[in-house]
Order: C-alpha cells, then structure tokens, then sequence
C-alpha cells in the first residue's frame, strides 16, 4: 500500500526547471506592483510587466519605455539626478545600498510620486536576492495612494 504522506517533500517534477531566472521573471510579471531585480552594481538586469507598462506610460517618448528605467540603466545613478541628499530620493538609494552590503536585512519606505494630474504615494520595499552568484537585491514599488487618502491629516 502507498503512504500518501510519503512524498510531501518531495516537489512535483513541474516545479523542477532548468533555469531559475525563468522561474523568477514568471514570478515576477505575476506580480500586480513594479518590480525590478538590480545586481550588486545597482545596474538593471530584469523588470516585471507592470514596470515596463509603468515605463511606458510616463515615458517622454510615445510608445517607448523611458530609457532610464529600461535593462542596463543604473538605477542607483538615475535615482541620485537631480535630488539633494535630504530627500526621499537620496535615503530610497541609501537603502538599497545597505541592503545590497548586507549592512540591513530588508528596507521599506512611502514616497510621493505626484504627476501633474493626481497626488500618487508608492511604498518602495528593497529584499536581497541572488543574482548570478552575486547579491542583488529585488525592488518593488506598491502604489498605496489609498491609504494616503484615508490617513487623517
């Protein structure tokens, strides 16, 4: 007779695919937030599909992803344009960078993200992953405008 509970640990051959990095892209274009996978330089090496979607839509070129956030863009550097070290901009690479030297476990921090039409609020969450033998670290943006508009003032 078989033992039902003989193979609980064993995964399903399915689950068994040659090439990880498939596996993690189809994770991460599940995903419903922006999500991106930087290596231990802070240079992009994988996007999800609400990214690139997000890039599109605020892309300065019709039809086209906006060429700094695309592959090989250094986020880190892209981050830093423009932006004085005391703002939002400045501590989200700062957390990266801890989190890429193991100085922090995770990061997590809200940023205004206002266009000109709509006051939008994201939640920047920073994990460590293994990227190529390296540490990289997977980035999501969550946009939590709603419960910006539901806090009290």
């Amino acid at each position: 007779m078989n033992d039902p509970l003989s193979d609980v640990n064993k995964p399903p051959a399915a689950d068994k695919h040659p090439d990880p990095k498939v596996l993690l892209r189809a994770a991460l274009d599940a995903l419903p937030d922006n999500a991106v996978v930087l290596d231990a330089q802070g240079v992009i090496v994988m996007t999800n599909i609400a990214w690139r979607q997000y890039a599109m839509a605020y892309s300065s070129q019709s039809g086209l992803p906006a060429s700094d956030s695309d592959l090989g863009a250094n986020y880190l550097e892209v981050a830093l344009r423009g932006h004085s070290p005391e703002d939002s901009a400045s501590r989200a690479v700062q957390g990266i960078r801890d989190v890429l030297s193991g100085r922090m476990e995770a990061f997590c921090m809200t940023y205004p993200c206002h266009t000109p039409g709509a006051q939008i609020w994201f939640t920047m969450t920073v994990t460590p992953l293994e990227w190529d033998g390296d540490t990289g670290v997977l980035i999501t943006h969550t946009d939590t405008t709603p419960r910006h508009r539901l806090a009290p003032r």
